[in-house]
């Protein structure tokens, strides 16, 4: 196919201008905020070069960047750049007198100070991160930006406003790029795969069901935590192919297992204002022949604050076909009893950082018994989290707890050590009758 050359420059011309500004706040997009960035830095000669990333946070609502925006770039000194690199986040590159060794941090407490006015941002997590050095020719503009978002990350962790990127931090930043490079290939491949935490009948002993856990089998690394990749799922938008990823592995595997065993499945805020979710978790059981009944979805109380309620329907249909609701880290949140009763639970879970102390702080108790008390007076069954002593079993118990789980009972499983447990417990039924058979 050809194409004429008429009018091409121009056209390219405009096209590339478009793609460098955010149409939205006619600020830089990410690719024009680094290509100017590159031009900034060769012109900086013995200034020193700055980057301030403003992350408003995941809670933050829609456009919260495009209000605000133009008036934080005019603070910015004469020839600085600003651009939005991400929906949430703004990144600045400016360049200051390298003897002005305190400018760009207050220039950041500014834009802090600015930022607080703006009740479109995140107050619990809007953060600012800065990154500079004084050797421009040496730290490309883009590796700056990143730090700076990585100094950003790292003080909504500690619960500050602010945070200058360190060395430490440096380390960090690298081993995570690495892991957000391979990401998006580890969940199409299955690399990150289920792993199985026993959910115990704290009465009996008996195993109910498992709780899902995604853990990442690196062939380098080894087993990797989802601490170290979640949060950056949910930042590229990859944690929906992930759940359903270990889902479908989970599901599968499961089908043999013992009828009465439900599997428990942690889904994010995030999915659940998809409007498609339940329907692509109905196609997944039908096509597995899963029954829903024994699929428990855990979601945190982040449901609860749904001012659009987008999540409600999601949950619902799911519900209607006979899928399990439970209430995750119940207890650590901000939820009130006509919260609770707003989307139709079928349990309650309460979060491990009360269940662990139960037995040491006097506060903790109090709470756990509370939520087992509206346990009971809801008739929602109470499932602790955190289990992980004889100690605290028997607390729970005496307290009216019927179900729990924690490393008491075992720490979460692969695969093949789940099966070789549910063999010895007599949980596979046609393993059972082949070795009846065979015997």
């Amino acid at each position: 196919m050809r194409f004429s050359r008429r009018g091409g420059s121009g056209t390219w011309s405009r096209a590339r201008k478009a793609a460098a500004r955010d149409a939205a706040t006619g600020l830089a997009t990410r690719q024009g905020l680094l290509e100017a960035g590159a031009q900034l830095r060769l012109r900086a000669g013995d200034r020193m070069l700055a980057a301030i990333v403003v992350d408003v946070g995941p809670h933050a609502t829609a456009g919260a960047l495009g209000d605000f925006a133009p008036s934080i770039a005019a603070m910015l000194p004469l020839g600085a750049i600003a651009g939005i690199i991400e929906p949430t986040r703004l990144a600045c590159l400016t360049t200051f007198d390298r003897y002005a060794v305190d400018a760009p941090e207050q220039l950041a407490r500014r834009i802090a100070d600015a930022l607080a006015g703006y009740p479109q941002a995140d107050a619990r997590s809007a953060t600012i991160g800065l990154a500079s050095t004084d050797d421009p020719q040496a730290q490309p503009a883009e590796a700056l930006v990143e730090a700076a978002a990585t100094a950003a990350a790292a003080a909504r962790a500690e619960g500050v406003r602010s945070l200058r990127f360190t060395k430490e931090m440096a380390a960090r930043a690298r081993a995570r790029a690495v892991i957000a490079r391979s990401l998006p290939d580890a969940i199409s491949n299955g690399a990150i795969v289920p792993y199985f935490e026993p959910i115990i009948d704290l009465e009996t002993n008996e195993l109910l069901g498992l709780e899902v856990l995604a853990r990442w089998e690196h062939p380098t690394h080894g087993v990797i935590a989802p601490a170290h990749f979640i949060d950056i799922a949910l930042e590229r938008n990859l944690i929906a192919d992930l759940t359903l990823s270990v889902m479908r592995q989970a599901l599968t595997a499961a089908r043999d297992w013992d009828p009465r065993l439900i599997l428990a499945v942690n889904f994010s805020v995030t999915q659940l204002r998809d409007p498609w979710l339940a329907q692509k978790v109905i196609r997944l059981l039908s096509e597995l022949g899963f029954p829903p009944a024994r699929l428990e979805i855990e979601l945190t109380e982040g449901v609860l604050m749904d001012p659009q309620g987008v999540v409600s329907p999601t949950v619902e249909s799911l519900k209607a076909q006979g899928v399990r609701i439970a209430l995750d880290d119940f207890g650590t949140g901000v939820s009130s009893l006509t919260h609770l009763r707003a989307l139709p639970f079928d349990r309650i879970k309460i979060d491990h950082t009360i269940i662990t102390e139960v037995c040491e702080d006097p506060a903790r108790a109090a709470i756990a018994d509370a939520v087992i008390r509206l346990g009971e007076s809801l008739n929602l069954p109470v499932t602790a989290e955190g289990v992980e002593s004889r100690r605290i079993a028997d607390r729970l118990r005496a307290m009216g707890c019927a179900v729990g789980q924690g490393y008491l009972f075992g720490q979460p499983m692969s695969l093949m050590q789940t099966r070789r447990m549910l063999a010895e417990q007599r949980l596979i039924p046609n393993m059972v009758t082949s070795q009846r058979l065979a015997g």
